[in-house]
């Protein structure tokens, strides 16, 4: 029994290893090539359901082998596991030589685990002349190839996971370019409400520069134009950064400019602003509000300050004055505050400088922050400039400090200046 059994099996490795020469030698490379990209290539149409069939052969013969293990097999019940055994080597070898076919370079494959288990998987039945309990030994050999398609699964899910994470990233690439455009868009529009210039009066000149700390500035400078040729100096610094910051700044100098027109006094202005915005500030937001009055033809000048830095007034003979009354609660926090007034005159050469927490707190690497000292030497040296070139000096001094440490605030100052006459 056992010589007929390996009879049986030497006819069907002489049959099966036929059929592959035969193919080889009459299957022109370009339609090999053209099987291997529709059944092999990782994109292929039905990449995906040849292995599928494969897995199932495997799953097969493995099963095969049992059965053919059994003793006393009824003679068709072996003819069909011969006829099994044809047709899953000849599916394997097919199998084998489209992806040698298809591998870049071919040899990386043949000597490649992958490639030699493929081989094994079908070598114990091209084999001629092994003993029949050999070859079922030899046979289960085709469960390496369970681990090496599971590796395969493994590397394609792997793949197509890849992609479809690039092609998300790409998606969000495009959404946070489309971010940052609109949020371009809106820093130029937050810039282009803020005055250019300052008012034109005999006599004075003022400038103003504001440096955001990220896309959106939370802090806003203001010129207005007041009844009876008065102007009203705004400096301000929201809570925050970026967008909702940028947002209640927005609100903010709405309502500021508003009542401006109708309260002379700042106090008496900022009192009412402060209520409008306690009652409209649903993120629980706060600004710090420097208010100031200028009545351009006797110098005078009326403030009131809500909760932001005291403002520097350089004399015309190079006296440095800090001006007091910054001890008022910031706007937005608390209903019904009041804000006290304050009256300095500004004579002729002198110059009122305004700025925001930004400027003084400004690190450099060392975590060493600028400090109202360094401003007020800058200012003390170098106030006797034009306001645009002294708000310019000032940002430019900053900015060599600070170094390459990362901007943390958002930076904005402003000059009056009184004109020698």
């Amino acid at each position: 029994m056992q010589d007929r059994t390996a009879h049986h099996d030497r006819e069907a490795t002489v049959a099966v290893s036929a059929a592959p020469a035969a193919s080889a030698s009459h299957v022109a490379p370009g339609p090999l090539r053209t099987l291997a990209d529709v059944l092999i290539a990782p994109r292929g149409p039905y990449a995906e359901a040849f292995e599928i069939l494969i897995v199932a052969l495997i799953i097969l013969s493995v099963a095969s082998i049992g059965l053919a293990a059994i003793p006393g097999l009824p003679p068709w019940a072996i003819h069909a596991l011969r006829i099994e055994e044809i047709v899953v080597v000849a599916v394997f070898s097919l199998e084998y030589v489209l992806r040698v076919v298809a591998a870049q370079p071919r040899l990386a494959y043949v000597f490649s685990l992958p490639g030699i288990v493929d081989l094994l998987a079908i070598a114990p039945t091209l084999a001629i002349g092994f003993d029949a309990r050999w070859l079922r030994a030899l046979r289960l050999l085709r469960l390496l190839r369970l681990l090496k398609l599971q590796t395969h699964f493994l590397e394609a899910t792997v793949a197509q996971r890849t992609r479809e994470l690039a092609d998300k990233n790409a998606a969000l690439e495009e959404a946070q370019a489309q971010i940052n455009a609109e949020l371009e868009v809106a820093r130029a529009l937050q810039h282009a409400i803020l005055p250019a210039t300052f008012p034109a009066r005999a006599g004075y000149t003022g400038a103003a520069r504001m440096i955001a700390a990220t896309t959106m500035c939370g802090d806003f400078y203001d010129f207005i134009e007041l009844p009876q040729g008065r102007i009203g100096l705004v400096m301000a610094d929201v809570s925050g950064h970026g967008v909702p910051a940028a947002f209640f700044m927005a609100v903010a100098r709405t309502s500021l400019r508003d009542l401006a027109a109708l309260h002379a006094d700042p106090g008496v202005c900022l009192a009412h602003t402060n209520q409008t915005l306690c009652a409209q500030n649903p993120m629980d937001l706060f600004v710090s509000v420097l208010y100031c009055v200028l009545d351009p033809v006797t110098g005078g000048l009326r403030y009131a300050n809500g909760g932001h830095n005291p403002p520097y007034v350089r004399r015309a003979d190079g006296v440095l004055e800090l001006l007091d009354g910054g001890g008022a609660l910031v706007l937005g926090v608390m209903p019904d505050v009041e804000f006290p007034d304050h009256v300095v005159s500004l004579g002729p050469g002198d110059r009122l400088v305004l700025y925001t927490d930004g400027v003084t707190e400004a690190c450099n690497n060392s975590e060493e922050a600028y400090g109202p000292e360094r401003l007020s030497a800058e200012i003390r040296d170098h106030g006797d400039e034009a306001p645009a070139a002294l708000v310019a000096r000032i940002c430019q001094s900053v900015a060599a400090f600070s170094g390459s440490a990362p901007q943390a605030d958002d930076i904005t100052v402003a000059v009056l200046a009184r004109e020698v006459s």
